[in-house]
């Protein structure tokens, strides 16, 4: 197997013929570098989660290289690899916040690209049934875009980085293994008759998504099994594009949430304009359990009228379509508990959708990202210098890291599965504490249709500016039962 350490790193180099192999097979027994390259990291996966942790990486190594199985051109783009990607997409206002301080001026360039802003209360209507929680102030700004260009956005100043690289259409087979330490990736560019080549690295991060091979990987260089916690809900949503007619509309997004006697979530998001300058509506409508709209404007009129989600269907009625109506099915949301291990091997991480991938209809996944975004950078800051300086990242890198991160997936983890049991369509177990949150959370949010302060309490929840735990505070409490406060004084 050759090392590609010394030689010019892109995609060209990397031979894409059959023909090339011949004196290289692709089957030809791998062999240890001769030492761990301290000064790069190699973060497989381009995606939101990919592009975030390079970002962090290139303040702590000389070098970090993205490796990309799908090709990637200049400028917005779907990709085989994301297929969800061309349909509404949220991002949070923490998360806004976190790229923000990664990349600053990050919501200024997305305005100029066509994205909206504004306070993410005041411009949000949140639906719960066919009555809209009390609209608030929350004082931080949200972000109405699509996910294409904000990833677009996020690569382009990723790789302007002086020692940042992508490098696409290139795969990525299991990285090299030796001693309790990952020290290298395979690489095979394109033609799976290609040779493998081998690239060293001090720190190799997985941000490959819910098809992540980790799993395998760690189970074949003897490593025990990550718990992993998995809920299954069958959702299907059925979503278009329709031309927006107003540049800048009052609300910018409208949220309907899916409750016990109505599990229909919906979603309605002002985006930029498309390629040929045209400014966009996306909307969303989802189904559990077998209940599927049919991606035709009809089915989308009719289960959007049926639902009260009247918007939608003036746009799936009378709107002008533009581009195709698409479903995409989300089976399952998985969570994976790398912090129970005890043993993990140094220089290895997993970041993103591979760690936790979320129902979507709850737009968590971009913004959860960024704050392991953070998590990665202050477990690399609390690195012995000498640690990364000599290329060898110690095991409690990864320990660390890893209880950061969960600390960070509890919050949308815990609101998310809570509102999913929540649903009698949704199969899973249902504890007596689970049944009695669920039913808590069911009626604050009824009340939060006509108090502020519930609203508000919740908004903050949902845009992960506060824990769940903040919705049990007595003063919520008690105005979730309707009854006053008692009053303490004396």
């Amino acid at each position: 197997m050759q090392r590609i350490d010394d030689e010019p790193l892109a995609s060209s180099a990397l031979p894409t013929s059959a023909s090339a192999s011949a004196s290289a097979p692709a089957s030809a027994p791998a062999s240890a570098p001769a030492s761990a390259d301290g000064a790069r990291a190699i973060v497989i996966g381009a995606s939101i989660a990919g592009l975030i942790a390079a970002r962090v990486l290139s303040d702590h190594f000389d070098q970090v290289v993205l490796v990309e199985r799908d090709p990637l051109g200049e400028g917005p783009q779907p990709r085989k690899g994301t297929p969800q990607s061309t349909r509404p997409h949220g991002v949070l206002a923490r998360g806004l916040q976190v790229l923000e301080q990664l990349f600053p001026g990050f919501t200024k360039a997305l305005l100029a690209r066509g994205a909206l802003t504004g306070d993410a209360g005041e411009r949000v209507r949140v639906r719960q049934g066919e009555r809209e929680f009390v609209t608030i102030t929350l004082g931080v700004p949200g972000l109405a875009v699509g996910r294409l260009v904000l990833e677009a956005e996020l690569r382009r100043r990723v790789v302007a980085l002086p020692n940042c690289q992508l490098v696409s259409g290139v795969d990525v087979l299991a990285p090299f293994h030796e001693a309790g330490r990952v020290t290298a990736v395979r690489l095979r560019a394109g033609d799976p008759l290609a040779p493998e080549r081998l690239l060293s690295a001090a720190l190799v991060i997985d941000c490959t998504g819910r098809g992540s091979h980790s799993p395998d990987w760690l189970s074949d260089w003897g490593y025990p099994s990550a718990p992993e916690e998995r809920v299954d809900i069958d959702l299907v949503y059925t979503s278009a594009c329709f031309r927006r007619h107003d540049p800048d509309p009052k609300t910018r997004v409208v949220i309907g949430t899916a409750s016990p006697e109505r599990p229909w979530p919906a979603i309605l998001l002002a985006q930029e304009p498309d390629a040929e300058g045209t400014p966009l509506w996306t909307a969303g409508l989802g189904g559990y359990a077998g209940d599927v709209v049919a991606p035709t404007v009809a089915a989308m009129a009719e289960r959007a009228r049926r639902t009260g989600q009247i918007e939608i269907a003036e746009l799936a009625e009378r709107g002008e379509l533009v581009g195709k109506v698409l479903s995409y099915r989300f089976p399952f949301s998985l969570r994976r508990r790398y912090e129970a291990l005890r043993h993990f091997p140094a220089g290895y991480l997993v970041m993103g959708d591979a760690l936790a991938s979320f129902n979507p209809v709850f737009g968590q996944g971009m913004s959860v990202a960024a704050c392991e975004g953070l998590a990665l950078q202050q477990a690399l800051a609390t690195e012995p210098a000498g640690h990364l300086a000599q290329g060898r990242p110690g095991a409690e890198l990864a320990a660390r890291y890893f209880r950061a991160a969960a600390r960070i997936i509890d919050t949308p983890w815990q609101l998310v599965v809570g509102a999913d049991l929540s649903l009698p369509v949704v199969a899973g177990p249902r504890p007596f504490p689970t049944r009695q949150v669920a039913a808590y959370i069911g009626r604050l949010r009824e009340r939060a249709t006509d108090d502020p302060v519930l609203s508000e309490a919740f908004q903050r929840v949902m845009h992960l500016l506060a824990p769940p735990a903040s919705l049990f505070r007595p003063a919520l409490v008690w105005r979730v039962l309707g009854r006053p406060a008692p009053d303490r004084r004396g």
